[in-house]
């Protein structure tokens, strides 16, 4: 083999070689699950990829509830539970670090459904958008650190119009434990502070 001809078909492979490096080096590649603090649940159906150091998955998920709301409004006979349904509809990303441990959650949420009087099958539709997002001050323990969750919340009467209205900011620790809010929030009133008049409307329309 000629030297000019060897010299030519050394510097395409080393080409070859250089382009392709990067891709060899950083390729993200699919992580179990079942492997990361805290797993999964399968039901989110998530999606994990080795970013770095680390891990990001992505979750995205549906989940459809009914049952009484906490919501206790007066009646003539005495008082009864409002009930509720709900469809919640989530997507999101989950960080973990080299050690497979849960750092942060970051998800966007909707949800729909209804509050209901059963004594006198009177019901309202309601519909909130909003965002969580969860820093854990202890890699791994999903209880730790502080959520941040913002958006609003509407609730609407039959014949149009917003009977209860929140929107802003909820702080709570890890666990779920209020710390704090800002701008409207008649239903973290009603349950964090005692305070049932936020929610009067809406057991004016539930007659």
């Amino acid at each position: 083999m000629k030297l000019q001809h060897f010299s030519r078909l050394l510097l395409v492979t080393l080409t070859l070689l250089i382009s392709s490096t990067p891709r060899t080096l950083f390729a993200q590649h699919s992580v179990d699950p079942a492997t990361l603090n805290p797993p999964i649940p399968p039901e989110f159906n998530p999606v994990c990829k080795s970013v770095g150091a680390g891990t990001i998955c992505t979750v995205q998920f549906t989940q459809v509830s009914a049952g009484g709301s906490g919501v206790i409004c007066p009646t003539a006979g005495g008082t009864y539970e409002v009930l509720q349904t709900q469809t919640r509809s989530v997507e999101g990303h989950r960080y973990y670090d080299q050690n497979g441990d849960l750092t942060r959650r970051l998800f966007h949420e909707v949800d729909t459904g209804t509050f209901s009087n059963p004594i006198a099958h009177v019901s309202v539709s309601f519909s909130l958008r909003g965002t969580t997002l969860h820093d854990l001050s202890v890699p791994g323990d999903i209880n730790s650190g502080t959520l941040v969750m913002t958006g609003s919340n509407r609730v609407f009467l039959p014949r149009g119009g917003v009977v209860v209205f929140e929107a802003g900011r909820i702080i709570s620790s890890g666990d779920g434990t209020f710390l704090s809010e800002s701008g409207p929030h008649p239903f973290v009133d009603y349950f964090e502070l005692g305070d049932t008049a936020g929610l009067q409307p809406l057991c004016d329309a539930l007659r």
